[in-house]
């Protein structure tokens, strides 16, 4: 991604220099959002193994801050005729921020379909914009995204203007334009920060301002198509014992599935 400057540095190495625009959280306390690192995971992979990804699951272990360098190093584990088994580990000095483990590949096979169908929704530009926290960054990762509200709310009555008792949300999503600049291509890295916002649908769930941290984000991906807006259809399953868990479907605008992911979080409640 363009916009990320994710550097190689050896046949399976590369580094980034942590920057507020990849990151999320109080302005004091920045560290890097999970999906950037999913996401930057599965560009190394692909990259080294020059193959696309089928199937990838993060586990996050720690955080890492502005002004840290992060190596992200790629061990193809096992290498098919048409699909690799990898993993991604990603550090800050001697400290793990978090592992990738992928499958990637593509096979030659006429058989096609798709049982999971694109909810109902209005166009992107009948739809409501995110509001956001004004506690943020200026310039993190929020900013480079374009979010409209189609079904729900994201983060919470107070922050997100909203509720979704059911924990239903559908949202549409798309690189900003306005900070990103037009035609933005959609690929699996920014599929994959998307995904990273199951989080959003947990405060209007319980009817609070409320989010969360991360423990895993596991994404399969479908197929790979062009498209302007990503249509998220986001559901909590439950909350209980501090945690929260849910998934999100992922489509074109054509309602092409193009990936599902799924998330157990660390439940956070945002009090002044």
């Amino acid at each position: 991604m363009s916009w990320i400057d994710l550097r190689q540095v050896s046949d399976t190495d590369f580094e980034l220099d942590l920057v507020p625009r990849v990151c999320v959280g109080p302005p004091d306390r920045l560290f890097m959002f999970g999906g950037v690192g999913l996401g930057l995971g599965l560009q190394a992979l692909q990259t080294v193994t020059g193959r696309p990804p089928v199937w990838a699951t993060a586990q996050y272990e720690s955080y890492a801050r502005p002004g840290e360098t992060i190596r992200f190093r790629v061990d193809e584990r096992v290498r098919g005729n048409q699909v690799s088994q990898a993993r991604c580990t990603a550090t800050a000095g001697d400290r793990e921020i978090l592992t990738v483990i992928s499958a990637l590949g593509a096979r030659s096979m006429p058989e096609r379909g798709q049982w999971t169908l694109a909810p109902r929704a209005a166009p992107p530009d009948d739809c409501r914009p995110r509001v956001l926290n004004m506690r943020r960054h200026p310039d993190d990762i929020h900013s480079r995204i374009d979010f409209r509200i189609a079904v729900g709310a994201m983060q919470g009555p107070t922050v997100g203007d909203g509720v979704a008792p059911d924990g239903h949300v559908v949202i549409w999503a798309r690189p900003n334009p306005d900070v990103l600049g037009p035609g933005h291509p959609i690929d699996p890295a920014f599929v994959a920060i998307v995904a990273d916002y199951v989080p959003s649908a947990v405060g209007p769930a319980l009817g609070v301002d409320a989010g969360g941290n991360s423990l895993d984000n596991s994404i399969r991906f479908h197929r790979m198509v062009q498209t302007e807006w990503l249509l998220c259809d986001i559901q909590i399953h439950g909350i209980a014992n501090g945690f929260a868990h849910g998934r999100m479907h992922i489509f074109a605008q054509t309602g092409e599935l193009m990936a599902t992911a799924s998330q157990s979080i660390i439940l956070r409640l945002w009090k002044d």
